[in-house]
């Protein structure tokens, strides 16, 4: 039992306690930043549905 809970302890420091850090950190960002990772994030899945393209037409 203290395996598990040992397991679950891990799990929550690294997914939880990881995405309430970083969502509060992008809260306190100006709206510059927040417009810089919108294109950020954009880039990104135009470059993945690029090679998904590409893949899809060889």
């Amino acid at each position: 039992m203290f395996v598990v809970d040992w397991i679950k302890a891990v799990l929550k420091f690294f997914v939880v306690d990881s995405i309430v850090n970083i969502l509060g950190d992008l809260f306190e960002q100006p709206l510059i930043m927040w417009a810089f990772i919108g294109w950020g994030w954009l880039s990104v899945w135009v470059m993945v549905f690029s090679i998904y393209d590409t893949i899809g037409q060889l």
